[in-house]
């Protein structure tokens, strides 16, 4: 049998039980709990990225050159979008299965560099259309995916050309600001709200009337502007990468397997890969991280999913 005092102690913790189940009586939530529970949202930023894009990627020419470079990303681990000029790629086995390590690596995005390497604006639609499609189905059969990117040659396009690639579902086109349409950039008001390049920035989702986004070039590691081409500049590579990030988000590099072969005694590239240019590719990565930026494929960059 209880006791008088036992029994009021057993009533009075029963009556607390059920206070405490009924909501009545609050529990003090730990100094922990309440941390996480204040914690605010995490902003959205910029991409503060940079994407580098390989041109001219097919059998032979360079080949030693090419599968250096493709090395050095997947040795680093750094993302390299792999531009392939489809009619004359597939049976250089250095080349193809390189390509096919950067895939499995998941460190290469596939972009079609056309299916010759003409100028598009000299094509009609149905020509255009026909050879991204051959391009596209190449690609597949050699690597088992498609591209959703579109690297045209000189990075010389048209209204076609859009119209081409939205019909075959490809979403991103990368020229340069230079050949863009006015359509799509305005040289003398490049501010512009009219303006159609991507910006990888909150809230933005810019695309054009063919919903194809374009990622323009900034800069080239050479300058194909006059013959033989010359070597940009550091400076001159760091501060466009630089603007192009604080205007858009993100910054394309452009690179070309010459950029990075020993040349002869006439400038001309050889099949032997440079050291010093591969170090002066470390010395401008060395940078972009040093800054804070990322390195990221075109897809990662619009965030949109790559063909499988």
């Amino acid at each position: 049998m209880l006791s008088a005092r036992n029994s009021s102690a057993a009533v009075a913790a029963a009556v607390a039980a059920l206070l405490l189940v009924s909501g009545m009586v609050s529990v003090p939530i730990s100094s922990a709990n309440a941390s996480i529970a204040a914690a605010p949202a995490q902003e959205e930023q910029a991409c503060n990225c940079v994407i580098f894009r390989l041109d001219d990627i097919q059998d032979e020419w360079m080949n030693s050159v090419q599968v250096a470079l493709m090395d050095y990303f997947i040795e680093k681990n750094e993302k390299l979008n792999v531009g392939a000029i489809m009619n004359i790629v597939g049976n250089d086995s250095s080349v193809v299965d390189k390509v096919r390590a950067g895939l499995s690596s998941g460190t290469f995005e596939l972009a079609s560099h056309a299916w010759d390497h003409v100028d598009y604006k000299t094509l009609t639609l149905q020509e255009q259309r026909a050879t991204l499609q051959r391009a596209n189905q190449k690609m597949v059969a050699l690597w088992g995916t498609s591209a959703v990117v579109f690297i045209p040659p000189y990075n010389s396009y048209n209204e076609d050309t859009l119209a081409a690639l939205e019909a075959l579902d490809m979403k991103i086109i990368s020229a340069e600001f230079d050949e863009e349409l006015l359509s799509v950039y305005d040289p003398d008001d490049p501010d512009s709200p009219n303006n159609k390049v991507y910006k990888a920035m909150p809230g933005s989702d810019i695309s054009d009337s063919h919903g194809v986004y374009h990622l323009p070039q900034v800069v080239g590691f050479y300058t194909y502007d006059s013959e033989p081409p010359t070597k940009t500049s550091m400076n001159t590579m760091t501060s466009s990468i630089d603007e192009a990030i604080s205007s858009y988000g993100y910054a394309v590099v452009t690179l070309h397997p010459e950029d990075f072969a020993i040349k002869d005694s006439n400038q001309n590239p050889t099949n032997q890969v440079s050291s010093s240019e591969l170090a002066d590719l470390d010395a401008l990565i060395d940078d972009i991280r040093a800054k804070g930026y990322t390195i990221k494929t075109y897809s990662e960059v619009a965030g949109i999913s790559s063909s499988d």
